[in-house]
């Protein structure tokens, strides 16, 4: 037989609603909510209802002309303003009238927003609702929601390419680990690594409010050097980019990874971004080697095959991973 959970109606009622407050604010993994809600139909139906209930209200809000609440970075931690999490227990779905606060939903099939995914060693191009266009890095993961007030895009996992359209009536607002930046009209680069944003402002102008503190860049001619806003647990920070290295970090977009005298422990954990077979340094020495070059990320083979000629470093195939041995 199978695990038997013991939720009443009111707890799980009152699970769902968590859930779609966190899947909301950007502090829950995907993942994480699918296999809670897949462990016991009775957690769907909860969720389902709970959603469903939030969406009626929303259009209730619309058509009322009632703004949706909008969340600071603070509150993106806790719960949108005017909600609360206990509102919904026991009394089921009518009992969502006491969250009016709460913001939109855009309710799809198995998450609370429009989403775009990519797998490992993919990229994506999509036009978003407003005219913005976004180009997916491997491994990553975006979701958005568009109202009258606001344009919100959710940095979930990995990296991206935006070129915001202009909109004087509505913010764009990119969402990553506690991280909130306002970006005007331009072009940007955006990576989530280990809880840190990295905006990389290539045009236009961008704000950033994170846990630890605020920044502003903005590039406003051509030749003007790049910026990049860096939001995380360690604070915020802004460092002027020299075109050379702007493009560097754009290489991804052209198919490339390049290195620049990086350690070869550094080159091995961008390359892994793009591989299912993960290479792994076995000897520390091979670690400290430091290199150069322009590589495709769909041709590892060429990379090992660099690393051998010009090092004397040789791929061993184990399986499920490839050791790097230094020859003897």
């Amino acid at each position: 037989m199978g695990r038997e959970y013991k939720e009443d109606r009111a707890q799980l009622i009152a699970l769902a609603s968590d859930w779609l407050v966190r899947l909301d604010a950007g502090d829950a993994d995907a993942e994480d909510f699918e296999r809670w809600r897949g462990a016991d139909p009775r957690r769907a139906a909860a969720f389902a209802e709970v959603a469903a209930t939030w969406g009626r209200l929303d259009d209730l809000r619309r058509a009322g002309g009632e703004p949706p609440s909008r969340f600071s970075t603070a509150e993106r931690r806790a719960r949108p303003a005017g909600l609360s999490r206990r509102a919904l227990i026991g009394v089921g779905g009518a009992a969502a009238a006491g969250i009016a606060g709460v913001g939109a939903f855009a309710v799809r099939g198995d998450l609370l927003r429009p989403g775009l995914r990519t797998e490992i060693g993919e990229r994506r191009q999509l036009n978003l609702p407003d005219g913005s266009a976004i180009e997916l890095n491997t491994d990553t993961r975006v979701s958005w929601r568009f109202d009258r007030r606001e344009r919100r895009l959710w940095l979930e996992r990995g990296e991206a390419a935006l070129t915001v359209a202009a909109d004087e009536a509505r913010p764009f607002l990119l969402m990553a680990a506690g991280t909130v930046a306002r970006l005007r009209t331009g072009q940007f680069n955006a990576r989530l690594a280990t809880e840190t944003l990295s905006l990389m402002v290539l045009a236009g102008q961008a704000a950033v409010d994170g846990p630890r503190g605020r920044a502003s860049a903005a590039v406003e001619r051509t030749d003007d050097r790049r910026r990049t806003l860096q939001a995380g647990p360690s604070g915020v920070s802004v460092a002027a980019v020299s075109e050379d290295s702007a493009q560097v970090v754009q290489a991804w977009r052209r198919g490339e990874i390049v290195f620049e005298g990086e350690p070869l422990s550094v080159a091995v954990g961008e390359y892994n971004r793009y591989l299912r077979r993960k290479l792994v340094i076995e000897d520390p020495a091979v670690g400290r080697i430091r290199l150069g070059g322009r590589f495709l990320t769909s041709d590892p083979e060429a990379f090992l095959t660099a690393l051998g000629r010009a090092f004397g470093v040789r791929a061993v195939d184990s399986g499920d991973v490839r050791i790097l041995l230094k020859s003897a």
